[in-house]
């Protein structure tokens, strides 16, 4: 694989086969049929992660506590918490960011195999990042502060700077983000602090946009914390370039796509990853039962060990998928009802933003101060199976999502066919 890619990278773009294509015929996306399947179905079983890790930010009014989780008393609350703590928190974020890493090695391997050149992928590459940063800014101060589009399409952009960087190099950057990961983890850990201000914290958005009485207001106070969360990535973001290089190194080795000469590695990463994400998440989870009683100094070390097995439990749940999803060269109905969802999974999770906006701010339904987690959770399931349905339906007429439409459109802009002149300059 790295020597086509290096034959590809030498040879020269100017060829006249390359020459009289359109630049959207030299960099399109992959048609949907032709998709490698467990990417996409990772996407869309991720989905559901990040619908119930997002929504406690809806809620307001709630005490916070240890990771940023609505305090209560009612124990269908409390092993809601646990739940998803156990299988999704500092999980589903890390496995998407593994995945953007994937996705970004893939577009670049196919625009070498149709020859383009060095310079015009790391355009296109250039380009689509500083769009999802556009499309992250218009969710982040429109529907939910806590957006990771932006975030990912900056950290995107130092991927450009490593992706046809060795492995050794990528070895050592992947490490010590992935220190950051687990250190930064500790952030989560203090609530046992933050309990001791004003009360304790009663909303996850730094400048409470999401109990804002008005649209404006919230609008304004989200601008506030979108932008105070970009400018923290350098400090703050940087461990999730640790999943988004393991995703580029499993991409050059085609691990999605072709899992069959990897299914031995990817049954131990399976089962070790998966066992090292459960029992790093048992401390938090007593915590969150009222079982066991932190202090504010160990709370830290509580959730830095949930972070750094989260990121460990990422790579076994893609594992898994990789297994049981990648390896029949046709998709089974089941893996392709979840990749139809993963196809369009911007979509998707745009739409669970919006959703949880009009159930639970203040100005719309205004159920944020009136629902307990296991509700608010309830909520979030019913949306991404209201999600997978249409990506269905969208995908028994063969549509894109609208989100993923118009990013194509800004991303893969055509430029019009090489005249018949050039193309007998080129020849010459």
């Amino acid at each position: 694989m790295r020597e086509s890619l290096h034959r590809l990278r030498r040879a020269s773009p100017r060829t006249p086969s390359v020459e009289a294509m359109t630049e959207s015929t030299l960099a399109a996306p992959t048609p949907r049929l032709k998709r490698a399947a467990a990417p996409d179905v990772s996407r869309g079983l991720v989905l559901i992660g990040i619908a119930l890790a997002n929504v406690p930010f809806f809620l307001f009014g709630t005490e916070l506590g240890i990771a940023l989780k609505p305090v209560s008393d009612d124990a269908t609350d409390q092993w809601t918490n646990v739940f998803v703590a156990m299988l999704f928190d500092n999980r589903s974020y890390p496995l998407f960011a593994l995945l953007f890493g994937y996705g970004m090695t893939q577009l670049m391997t196919r625009e070498y195999t149709r020859g383009a050149s060095w310079e015009d992928t790391r355009r296109l590459l250039i380009r689509r990042n500083l769009w999802l940063i556009a499309f992250g800014a218009a969710h982040g101060v429109l529907l939910f502060f806590g957006d990771f589009l932006g975030p990912y399409g900056l950290l995107g952009l130092a991927l450009v700077l490593l992706i046809r960087a060795s492995g050794k190099v990528l070895a050592i950057v992947g490490w010590i983000c992935f220190g950051m990961l687990v250190l930064i983890g500790a952030f989560e850990g203090l609530s046992g602090l933050f309990g001791t201000v004003d009360g304790g914290m009663t909303t996850g958005a730094p400048f409470g946009s999401a109990a804002a009485d008005s649209f404006g207001v919230a609008v304004l106070l989200r601008a506030g914390e979108w932008f105070v969360q970009m400018i923290g990535m350098p400090f703050g973001g940087i461990g999730l370039l640790a999943p988004m290089i393991l995703g580029m190194w499993l991409a050059r080795r085609r691990v999605l796509e072709d899992p069959t000469p990897h299914v031995r590695r990817l049954g131990l990463a399976a089962s070790v990853g998966i066992s090292v994400s459960l029992l790093g998440a048992v401390p938090l989870a007593l915590a969150l039962l009222g079982v066991v009683e932190y202090g504010i100094f160990v709370e830290p070390l509580v959730t830095m060990l949930h972070a750094g097995t989260g990121a460990v439990g990422a790579v076994g749940y893609v594992a898994l998928i990789a297994i049981l999803a990648g390896r029949r060269e046709t998709p089974g109905p089941i893996s392709r009802i979840f990749a139809t969802l993963g196809q369009r999974s911007l979509s998707g999770y745009l739409t669970q933003s919006l959703v949880f906006l009009i159930v639970f701010a203040p100005y719309a339904l205004g159920l944020g101060d009136q629902l307990g987690i296991a509700e608010a959770s309830q909520i979030a399931v019913i949306t991404w199976l209201g999600t997978l349905i249409a990506a269905n339906v969208l995908a028994a007429v063969d549509k894109p999502g609208p989100a993923e439409w118009a990013l194509r459109k800004l991303v893969y802009r055509p430029r019009r066919r090489a005249t018949p002149s050039s193309e007998a300059n080129s020849a010459s």
